[in-house]
């Protein structure tokens, strides 16, 4: 037995390979990047790992190695499962051979997300088997036991994350790993992977069956239990990291309440009516969607129908955020009738909104756009580093990956006689864009897409992707070149840009502005994080600065107002003597100097 002190990511990828890893597909997103990073780094050689184009060929690559007898995984966070979705409904239809785990990261209070979604409801809709660890150590223990549970079910399994566990760390004791066995190699069966109707209709039938294996398999299963305290009336019913908050309260506080911990989906129904019955009142407490507590009224209309049921449903949990021990100290006091505890006031720190990084090459790219099509124009952003561009005014929406592109095409067809200027980055083009510039050529649009290419999937941990030519374990790839791909797509006009040629990029942006049809243009600066240059110079600011105020628009975080209210700027040590606001500044005010220069 080995002791780590690992993220609860990492205790995921810990225990993926000692449950007999094959092979590992993923798509990087916060707050699930981790678990691939962990089995690159640490799954043996010949487990194959990779950092898959998106989310539904990650699902569908997992789904093939299963049926070819591998035990396989796709990992990605809670939206990636909206892109996976036709594949993962449809693969519980046929069912899997190897074991299939789905790791998916739900991000409540969306940290670094654009919604609040609840993967549990997939899990319902698709009716397989969830697993939602408490802890560290048990997301280990579930991951190390999925494969053989979805072996047993015939069915994937899906676990659930979530921001807190998936980024907290803790001890968690790590066994040996199971010896690993080979793929049994794809056995031909029309009748059960092939599904047009005549077979899915048999197939919806089996699922049926499926089902009742489900529930048994809850109601048996380890990760749920009832902890009765005799005397109490109050029952607390917690999933996943609730659960874990739910008990160190009470050990804390010393409060007599029973303890229900889910920690499968379907819920254990003994269990569920048991803690029911004998009850007067159940607290329900899970994070984001009362997908529990509406399973708990259903089954409290049989097993005690007198019973309190409190929630989210009836407002007495949060509706929207996370949980933690003091929150459900004051739910609880709440629930009990009692005034609630003095609550903590951590020190107020000052306000740290996200910026681009100083030298990010996005910060010209946004620069160059809102000069050469001005402030009328529509952009159309995605999701990456660039949404902050937002900050920027160069950013007007942001609905998921790829949608830049398309959103952009509708609002052109409202819209003829304005520019529309589409944003997207490289990692996301390669995920979701290409559907839509090929829609977008195919129906002759007429608008820009500016592809800000640096070279890596930036904001989750520069990965690389199919531009980049590596692979997941740095192994060289086949690299797919932007500008040609675009091409084929059917753009009208394809051209690679550097955005630090301040001149020269806006001499080909007035002819892009000029034209018509589907114009591409790529920005191709690598992000200045992996270049890692060693600064020579600084910029400096002369006496003759006309305090014009077009440096501190650029929205580089090197360059801030002398003063409150003053247009005059300061370098600061941010500085990576990236040279974009020399060019820009109209007056020739900013000049690369020696190192230590800056001051207004």
């Amino acid at each position: 037995m080995e002791r780590r002190y690992l993220l609860g990511n990492e205790a995921v990828g810990a225990g993926l390979i000692a449950g007999g890893l094959n092979a590992a597909f993923g798509y990087p997103g916060t707050p699930s990047s981790e678990v691939m990073e962990f089995l690159i780094g640490n799954a043996p050689a010949d487990v194959y790992v990779e950092w898959s184009v998106n989310e539904k060929v990650a699902c569908e690559n997992a789904y093939g190695a299963s049926l070819a007898g591998g035990r396989a995984c796709a990992v990605m966070k809670h939206v990636g499962l909206n892109v996976a979705s036709d594949a993962f409904m449809t693969a519980a239809y046929t069912g899997v051979v190897g074991g299939l785990a789905l790791v998916v990261a739900d991000d409540p209070a969306i940290h670094s997300s654009q919604n609040e979604q609840d993967s549990r409801r997939y899990v319902s809709f698709g009716r397989v088997f969830c697993l939602e660890p408490s802890s560290g150590q048990e997301a280990y223990e579930m991951a190390r036991e999925s494969f053989a549970l979805s072996e047993q079910l015939g069915l994937p399994v899906v676990l659930r994350l979530v921001t807190r566990l998936s980024h907290g760390k803790s001890d968690v004791r790590a066994d040996i790993p199971d010896e690993r066995r080979q793929p049994c190699g794809f056995v031909k069966d029309q009748a059960r992977y092939v599904m047009v109707p005549a077979n899915a209709r048999q197939a919806a039938r089996r699922l049926t069956g499926r089902e009742k294996l489900c529930e048994e398999e809850a109601d048996r299963s380890r990760f749920n239990r009832f902890d009765g305290k005799q005397g109490s009336d109050t029952v607390v019913i917690a999933s996943g990291l609730a659960w874990e908050y739910a008990r160190e309260y009470r050990d804390i506080s010393g409060i007599s309440v029973s303890l229900l911990k889910i920690g499968t989906y379907p819920v254990p129904a003994g269990l569920l009516h048991e803690a029911l019955a004998s009850h007067k009142t159940a607290v329900v407490l899970e994070e984001v969607d009362p997908v529990v507590e509406e399973i708990v009224e259903r089954v409290a209309r049989t097993a005690n129908p007198g019973i309190a049921i409190m929630g989210k449903l009836d407002g007495t949990v949060p509706r929207h955020g996370e949980l933690s021990v003091e929150a459900v100290g004051d739910i609880l006091s709440r629930a009990r009738g009692q005034v609630a505890g003095k609550k903590s006031h951590p020190v107020s720190l000052p306000a740290r909104p996200p910026v681009l990084c100083a030298g990010c090459p996005h910060i010209a790219s946004f620069f160059l756009l809102k000069r050469a099509f001005g402030k009328d124009a529509v952009f159309p952003g995605d999701i990456g580093c660039y949404t902050l561009g937002v900050r920027l005014g160069a950013v007007d929406t942001c609905l998921c990956m790829g949608a830049g592109i398309s959103t952009g095409t509708g609002i052109a067809r409202m819209e003829p006689d304005r520019q529309v200027v589409s944003i997207i980055g490289d990692s996301t083009f390669f995920h979701a864009g290409i559907p839509a510039l090929i829609n977008a050529s195919y129906n002759r649009g007429n608008q820009v897409i500016a592809i800000l290419d640096n070279r890596t999937t930036a904001m989750t941990g520069h990965q690389p992707h199919p531009g980049t030519g590596m692979t997941a374990r740095g192994e060289k790839g086949k690299e797919i070149d932007l500008e040609q791909l675009c091409r084929a797509c059917g753009a009208d006009l394809a051209v690679t840009v550097n955005p630090y040629a301040v001149k020269e990029t806006g001499a080909v942006l007035k002819k892009v502005k000029e034209a018509s049809g589907v114009r591409v243009v790529v920005f191709r600066a690598p992000c200045f994080l992996l270049e890692r240059r060693r600064r020579t110079a600084k910029v400096s600011v002369a006496g003759d600065c006309k305090e014009c105020g077009v440096c501190l628009s650029l929205g580089c975080p090197a360059i801030e107002p002398r003063e409150k209210g003053s247009k005059r700027p300061v370098i600061n040590d941010l500085c990576v003597s990236c040279g974009l606001c020399v060019q820009a500044c109209p007056s020739g005010a900013l000049k690369l100097g020696k190192e230590g220069g800056g001051q207004g």
